[in-house]
C-alpha cells in the first residue's frame, strides 16, 4: 500500500512534487487541466514529460490523474456528452505523457432521464473513449454519494457497467472514495462494517477491479448523500473503521490518496507542516494491532 495525497499544482507542477516529498507522500494525484473548465491547455507536453521524469527521480509512484469535474458521461444532452468524451480522451492522452498509471473519473448524472438511460449513455461513452485510450493508462470509475441523479452510488451499478464491458477488464477499474461510501450509506465506521462492505463489493464487483482508494473523512452523517470532505479523524467516520480498511490484507496493494482539506495558516497560506503531520498520522493507522494513532501526534494536530 502506497499512501499520498492530491496535490494542488498552482501552475507549478515541479514545486508540487517537492512539497509532496516533504509531506512524505509515496504517490501523488493531480489534475491535468482546470478541474472546472472544458478547454484543456493547447500546449504543455514538454512540461508533462518533465513532471514525469521528476516524479520518477523522486520515487513518487504511481501518479494518478483526476479527470475534470465537468465530465458527465451519462448526460442526456448531446453537446455535454460529446464534450465529456473529448475532454476525458484528452485527459487520458495527457496522463500518458505524465506517465500516470490511472485516470479517475466521476461517472456523472442522468439529469432526470432515468437510471437505465444514464447507464446506457455511460457505457456507450466508455466504449468510445476506451477505443482510443493510450497504452499503459487505466480508467477508474469513482463511486458517488448518490446526490440527485448521479450514478455510481450502489455497487450494483458499478458492477453492471463492468460486466457490459468484459473485454476491458485490464483497462477499466474502480476507485472507491471513503467519504462517498459513507454518504451513500455504506457503514464503514467499524471493523464489522468494513468487512460487510468489502464482502459486498467483492461479490458484486470483485476486489481485483479496485485499484485506488480515496481516503477521506466526512463532515456529513452516514447516508446523507452529501459530499463534504474532512481530514482523517476530524469528521464523522469512526477511526476504527478507517483503520480496519487500511489494515485489510486484501487491500495491501492499493494506492491510497488523501483528498482532505489542507489547513491554512494565519496568512491564509497552505500549512504544509500541518499536512506533513497529518499524513504521518494517517500512516500510523496502518499498523495492525496498534493504537488508533499516536496520542501525542493527535494532540499536535489538534493544536496545530
Amino acid at each position: 500500500m502506497r499512501i499520498g495525497r492530491h496535490m494542488p499544482l498552482n501552475g507549478r507542477p515541479l514545486r508540487a512534487l517537492e512539497i509532496a516529498c516533504f509531506l512524505g507522500c509515496e504517490t501523488v494525484q493531480l489534475f491535468a487541466s482546470n478541474p472546472t473548465g472544458w478547454k484543456p491547455p493547447t500546449a504543455g507536453e514538454e512540461t508533462a514529460r518533465e513532471f514525469a521524469q521528476a516524479a520518477r527521480e523522486r520515487g513518487l509512484a504511481p501518479v494518478i490523474v483526476h479527470a475534470p469535474y465537468l465530465i458527465n458521461l451519462a448526460s442526456p444532452r448531446e453537446e455535454i456528452w460529446q464534450a465529456s468524451i473529448r475532454l476525458l480522451s484528452w485527459t487520458l492522452e495527457r496522463a500518458a505523457l505524465l506517465e500516470a498509471s490511472d485516470v479517475v473519473v466521476h461517472i456523472g448524472s442522468h439529469r432526470g432521464a432515468g437510471l437505465e438511460q444514464g447507464i446506457e449513455r455511460l457505457i456507450e461513452a466508455l466504449r468510445l473513449v476506451l477505443s482510443k485510450m493510450p497504452a499503459g493508462v487505466r480508467l477508474l470509475l469513482e463511486n458517488d454519494v448518490g446526490a440527485g441523479y448521479t450514478l455510481g452510488q450502489r455497487f450494483e451499478e458499478l458492477a453492471y457497467v463492468l460486466t457490459r464491458l468484459p473485454e476491458e477488464e485490464e483497462r477499466l477499474g474502480i476507485c472507491l472514495d471513503t467519504a462517498h461510501l459513507w454518504g451513500a450509506g455504506y457503514d464503514i465506521g467499524s471493523p464489522a462494517g468494513v468487512e460487510a462492505v468489502l464482502q459486498r463489493f467483492a461479490e458484486l464487483v470483485g476486489l481485483s477491479r479496485l485499484k485506488v482508494l480515496h481516503l477521506n473523512d466526512s463532515r456529513q452523517p452516514l447516508g446523507s448523500h452529501r459530499d463534504v470532505h474532512a481530514r482523517i479523524g476530524e469528521g464523522l467516520i469512526p477511526l476504527a473503521g478507517l483503520r480496519a480498511l487500511l489494515n485489510d490484507a486484501r487491500l495491501a496493494t492499493l494506492t491510497v490518496v488523501l483528498e482532505t482539506p489542507i489547513k491554512r495558516d494565519e496568512q491564509d497560506r497552505e500549512d504544509w507542516e500541518h499536512d506533513r503531520r497529518h499524513l504521518q498520522y494517517v500512516k500510523s493507522l496502518c499498523t495492525p494491532g496498534g493504537s488508533l494513532s499516536s496520542p501525542q501526534l493527535r494532540q499536535e494536530l489538534a493544536e496545530g
